[in-house]
């Protein structure tokens, strides 16, 4: 795909959203497409900009697909569709389409949130500041995923799946007793990770990765890496039984 290519795909889409712009494009390269605007010409000084917040688009270099995405910064633009085209190899179609209905973005972070979390939570409860200290896997899926609530794929004939996920920080219950002993049988620290409705019951992550559910009916791996659990977890599949 060149830049003179990628004109010429985006051409139709400048005069569609901005037709003052005569389908002149603006350009800006990087590594997997070229980000395209359209020019408007200027206006007289002493009247409003005739386009204000107009969108931007991505040319794929590899498929030359156009994408409509929002008035940003060129090179923003480029890093978002970076990160999406990293979320569409680490995530199945299905999965994406699940947790984005729910809020969930290919950039999403909720860092600030997670961090109010926490203070308000080990400020209540000393035994969970004492023994819940939260480790780097359970941030990153805080910090991606906290506040997230959908509900299950569920496929047909399955005994699975159809239950509703609801990650944390939010209200709910945090049952200190219950992950400190998962965590002393497991040999290595847990922290929970999201509420999940048959059962009830808990699920966790544990510092090296895996997620689990603990349920009443005994104790199930959703995942040995974060990635495969909310894969599963989406989808509904069938967790496999655990015994440490």
């Amino acid at each position: 795909m060149t830049p003179d290519e990628a004109v010429e795909i985006a051409r139709p889409w400048a005069l569609a959203s901005v037709p003052s712009s005569g389908g002149d494009i603006g350009l800006y390269e990087f590594d997997l497409g070229f980000v395209a605007w359209a020019k408007v010409p200027p206006s007289d000084p002493s009247l409003p900009p005739a386009v204000m917040g107009a969108p931007l688009a991505v040319v794929d270099k590899e498929t030359g697909e156009l994408t409509q995405w929002p008035s940003l910064s060129p090179q923003h633009v480029a890093d978002l569709y970076r990160r999406e085209a990293a979320a569409r190899t680490r995530l199945p179609e299905d999965v994406r389409r699940v947790l984005t209905a729910a809020g969930w973005r290919s950039d999403r972070d909720v860092n600030a949130w997670v961090s109010s979390w926490l203070r308000d939570l080990y400020a209540a409860d000393a035994e969970a500041a004492e023994h819940l200290p939260i480790h780097p896997a359970a941030r990153s899926l805080l910090d991606e995923f906290g506040g997230l609530s959908f509900r299950q794929l569920k496929q047909p004939g399955s005994t699975s799946g159809g239950y509703d996920v609801q990650f944390w920080p939010t209200q709910g219950r945090i049952v200190t007793d219950l992950f400190t002993e998962f965590a002393a049988e497991l040999g290595t620290p847990v922290f929970p990770l999201a509420w999940y409705e048959d059962g009830p019951s808990d699920i966790a992550v544990a510092a090296d990765g895996r997620v689990f559910l603990l349920h009443e009916a005994g104790e199930f791996l959703v995942g040995t890496t974060p990635d495969e659990a909310i894969v599963r977890l989406v989808r509904g599949e069938p967790f496999t039984p655990f015994e440490t």
